[in-house]
């Protein structure tokens, strides 16, 4: 130990006499290290560390999966089986797949809150309680009980001010009252960030028909059941409902799932992609370390050489180099550590990583143990070639020529270093180039329909109030005209869903001629009503028929206009229109065909076009609807006079999640804009590493080389013939590190496939471009130490022999 102290000592004073170094180093290393233990930090609370419930590793998510392949949702009537014949649950709960927007009244303004509707058992199955008041009760659950609903601990300060008093208070939620039971905690969430809770009931919404899968199921495993148990058991219940209802359930089944998996299944890929990322940083950053320090150690070989000279073995001399680069990685730790806080938040924000628990990470115990073995392990990567190439050789010999060596094997391992850094630069850059090239394709996809100049908002009917069909129609009619007279607006859209913003809500349809047999797979359509204009608004092409006409109402004949891709499913190289096709509404209802409209990407712009219907709003009333305004002027600019054509129909509607169609678009491409953002910024951190180690050799190989520079120039040598000289040690380290990395690109290009739309992992026009980029980066780092070659003046070379 004293041995240590003493080298410490040493460490510290050899660095504050080279401060300018030290600085340098720490701050290249920072940025490597603080970028990991961010990752790291993230990944220790979304993948690692426990979700904030009480035994959370018993808590399971169960995914309907249909002939294998997954889809999250469930029916109710397929939960409430599961519930009942299942002995591995301690209690099984559901909860709906989707958030819900409620109209509350009762205040100055209407106000727009965000709600699901959950099973009485699903706090109780998370094993979380209510902050004030109480949770649901078993009664809560039978259909005809009393309206309650619970609160969260946000909505409680809005509203309540966080008063006691409002448990048993009343909320007029869509027109009706409900009287609130309980408060949720404050960090509570599950999946959904919601205001209200409602009970799940027989007569709830989405409750119906088997095949309406709308329901998430979350279970707790009883004590010492394992989940594989639980598999086989839901196995077996599966295969029992399918021969039971063999229309609904023939290839359906349940897949159980840790709840941390199903939570961050959305991140996972992401953050090894990052992890895997700002790994590969943290190596160039520590190949440029390793190259100043053997560069350092070169012009300390004269100060080793004396310590050799009185008594100093070698590996004592190994020691103490190897101190001096651990102490500068720890401290280099320390302030990636530091750096590393802010990080972690503008990561969570990129990423918007929404898993519970992730507002309260932090630098954790275990984040810290990894922040100090990452900075240890750093300092024995860049530190120990050097300590082993400047501690090498005869020391006693190099005191003797004044410690002016060749150092043929110094170079060539810190070419080596070079040519590591550029290739995993190239390795970087590819897969950013691969990213943004993919994204770029992504937003050239053709919606099919018009984006431009389109705002859009939702409007909510209360229930009570237009429970009547006419007077939904004579609202929403009378809206259609009231918005259409403000000034700048062209046209009016309203559909029960636009396309990309609200994904969802399909149903099983067949052509009326030939209905599907038992064998035959559904075939799953998606379901929207429209007011007449709708198409024309929107910008989607009618091909052939007729718009929805306003004479489309209730007692005249069911019509639909259908998509070209439905057409083509349904009636094959056939005319559609005056066609019949019937929909499962619950019950069948058979629709004449009487338009074919251009096919529209309803989900997101990745997913190819799907089959697609629209009904007449008249005929089809819903109490939501979406609307589009499309405007000759800035669409923000209508937002208040739409505000105050929905008031002039009726001041207790409010006009929720006002966005035009664009910034809708954006939102939807975040996921994808997001990770070719954060893989293109550590691609150019690599990439300035790389070119100032690049500089760094050369500039290094120039210094080393100035006494035979200065004979070549006084021999008569061409400025041409000196610049070539550096530029060819420049090419070469830069060509073998291109190679390398173009082939190590190859492989690992290929774990993107699954992020890469229309784009190949090894598209070729990508790894050209990355490669002559990275050329021509190379030359201008190439031109400086070769500019500085020709500075050298013959006579001051010489005389310095």
């Amino acid at each position: 130990m004293g041995g240590f102290w003493q080298d410490m000592r040493y460490a510290g004073r050899s660095l504050r006499k080279a401060p300018g170094f030290s600085t340098v180093v720490v701050f290249i290393l920072a940025i490597g290290i603080g970028a990991n233990v961010a990752i790291f930090s993230i990944m220790d609370t979304t993948l690692v560390r426990s979700l904030p419930y009480p035994e959370p590793d018993r808590l399971v998510m169960g995914e309907t999966t249909f002939d294998g392949y997954v889809n999250p949702m469930s029916s109710a009537q397929d939960y409430w089986d599961y519930r009942d014949l299942s002995t591995s649950f301690s209690s099984l709960a559901a909860f709906t797949a989707f958030t819900r927007n409620h109209t509350i009244t009762g205040a100055d303004e209407p106000e727009r809150v965000s709600g699901i509707i959950v099973s009485v058992d699903l706090f109780p199955t998370l094993g979380v309680g209510p902050a004030a008041g109480r949770g649901f009760s078993a009664d809560e659950a039978l259909e005809g009980a009393p309206d309650v609903v619970m609160i969260s601990y946000g909505y409680w300060q809005r509203r309540f001010g966080g008063s006691p008093d409002a448990v048993g208070a009343t909320l007029v939620l869509d027109g009706f009252p409900y009287t609130v039971v309980g408060v949720m905690p404050a960090n509570f969430r599950l999946v959904f960030d919601v205001d209200v809770w409602r009970p799940m009931r027989p007569d709830s919404p989405f409750t119906g028909a088997r095949r309406f899968h709308n329901w998430l199921i979350l279970g707790r495993l009883k004590p010492g059941v394992t989940i594989e148990a639980a598999q086989s058991e839901v196995d077996v219940i599966s295969a029992q409902l399918a021969a039971e209802y063999p229309e609904t359930n023939r290839t359906k089944a349940l897949l159980l799932s840790e709840l941390q998996d199903f939570l961050v299944e959305d991140y996972r890929t992401a953050l090894f992609l990052l992890m895997g990322t700002v790994g590969l940083v943290l190596l160039i950053a520590c190949g440029n370390v390793a190259g100043l320090l053997l560069a350092r150690g070169s012009a300390r070989r004269t100060e080793l050489s004396v310590r050799a000279a009185i008594g100093a073995s070698g590996s004592r001399l190994v020691r103490q180099l190897l101190t001096e680069s651990v102490a500068l990685a720890l401290a280099a730790g320390i302030a990636g550590t530091v750096l590393a806080v802010w990080l972690e938040r503008g990561f969570i924000h990129l990423l918007s990583i929404d898993v519970p628990g992730t507002a309260a990470a932090g630098i954790s115990g275990s984040v810290l143990v990894f922040a100090l073995a990452i900075s240890l392990a750093t300092g024995l990567v860049f530190g120990i070639a050097p300590a082993f190439r400047a501690a090498g050789g005869n020391l006693v010999e190099d005191l003797k020529s004044g410690g002016r060596t060749t150092d043929a094997g110094g170079s060539r391992f810190r070419g080596g270093l070079v040519v590591a850094q550029v290739a995993i630069s190239i390795v970087l850059l590819v897969g950013a180039g691969l990213l943004i090239r993919s994204f770029a394709t992504l937003t050239g996809v053709d919606p099919g329909f018009r984006t431009a100049n389109l705002l859009t908002a939702e409007i909510r009917l209360p229930g009570n109030e237009y429970e009547e069909r006419e007077r939904r129609i004579q609202f929403y009619t009378g809206l259609v005209e009231e918005v259409g007279a403000i000034p700048g607006v062209e046209d009016v859209a309203l559909i029960n869903q636009l396309p990309i913003r609200d994904p969802g809500n399909n149903t099983y349809v067949y052509a009326a001629e030939s209905p599907p047999l038992e064998s035959d797979e559904p075939t799953l359509a998606f379901n929207r009503t429209v007011l007449p204009g709708y198409f024309e608004a929107m910008g989607v092409p009618l091909r052939s028929g007729r718009d929805i006409e306003a004479s489309d109402v209730e007692g005249s004949p069911e019509v639909i206009v259908i998509s070209e891709a439905m057409a083509d499913s349904l009636f094959p190289g056939q005319n559609a229109l005056g066609r019949q096709v019937v929909v499962d509404f619950g019950e069948a209802v058979t629709f004449e065909v009487v338009g074919v409209v251009a096919d529209v990407r309803m989900t997101s712009l990745r997913s190819a076009p799907r089959l697609t219907m629209y009904s007449s709003y008249r005929q089809v009333p819903y109490y939501t609807m979406r609307i589009a305004v499309r405007t000759s002027i800035d669409p923000g600019s209508v937002a208040g006079p739409l505000r105050s054509a929905v008031w002039s129909q009726d001041r207790n509607i409010p006009v929720a999640d006002l966005a035009t169609m664009e910034q809708v678009m954006s939102r939807s491409l975040a996921g994808s804009r997001t990770i070719a953002i954060a893989l293109a910024t550590f691609a150019a951190v690599a990439l300035l590493l790389a070119t100032i180690g690049l500089y760094g050799v050369l500039a290094y190989y120039v210094t080393r080389r100035h006494h035979e520079i200065g004979i070549r120039v006084a021999l008569g040598a061409e400025a041409t013939d000196i610049v070539e000289l550096v530029l060819k040690r420049g090419f070469a380290l830069t060509a073998a590190g291109i190679v390398v990395g173009l082939l190590g690109a190859f492989g690992a290009t290929r774990l993107l496939s699954e992020m890469l739309y229309n784009t190949e992992p090894t598209d070729p026009m990508t790894f050209a471009a990355v490669s002559v980029f990275f050329a021509l980066v190379a030359i201008v780092a190439c031109l400086m130490p070769a500019w500085r070659a020709l500075r050298v003046d013959p006579l001051i070379a010489l005389q310095s022999e």
